[in-house]
């Protein structure tokens, strides 16, 4: 690893089973984005590139946990150790990316978050036909925990409420929800 390459200060973060952030410690990174061939814009809270991450060798950064660099907040997807003795290791990363976001739970204090949103998504029902459109939202769990309906979303000033989940949209990192505008 060059010198001066770990120029990034990340903290590294859990998902506790309450869906609770945990701070697991802190490391010094170095960011920068895979080459990838025409990494498409982001469709969702995911951006369409990976990251790749590299580190000094550390138990606590392991495939599942998260790193909060500034803003910037990485899934760890994978852990390498190129050389095979345990002194630095290459990470591939989704980064989270959205619209500043507010999440407010009901009869708790409001979060910061992150938000995708996409208008006018297709509502499917039991038999996988459309029946309506509606406003689609990606949240990190990370940062939202278990949104419940009646929660609300302040996105770019707009307030919305949580009205469902979104069918087969958990995959343990990102969460889909159904969202109508309150008036």
């Amino acid at each position: 690893m060059r010198a001066g390459s770990l120029r990034h200060r990340a903290t590294i973060l859990s998902l506790a089973a309450d869906l609770s952030p945990v701070t697991i410690g802190s490391r010094w990174v170095g960011i920068r984005a895979k080459e990838a061939a025409d990494a498409g814009q982001a469709s969702g809270l995911r951006t369409g590139a990976m990251v790749e991450v590299r580190a000094r060798g550390c138990a606590e950064l392991s495939q599942g946990r998260y790193l909060l660099s500034g803003s910037r907040l990485l899934h760890i997807t994978s852990v390498r150790d190129p050389m095979g003795t345990g002194a630095e290791l290459v990470l591939s990363c989704d980064e989270l990316v959205g619209q500043p976001g507010e999440y407010r739970p009901d009869g708790q204090p409001p979060k910061a978050c992150r938000v995708h949103l996409t208008h006018s998504a297709p509502y499917l029902d039991e038999l996988g036909q459309v029946t309506d459109y509606k406003t689609r939202a990606e949240v990190a769990l990370i940062e939202v925990g278990r949104p419940q309906v009646d929660d609300q979303l302040l996105v770019a000033g707009t307030l919305y409420s949580v009205i469902g989940y979104a069918a087969e949209s958990d995959d343990g990192v990102v969460r889909g929800l159904w969202l109508e505008r309150v008036v």
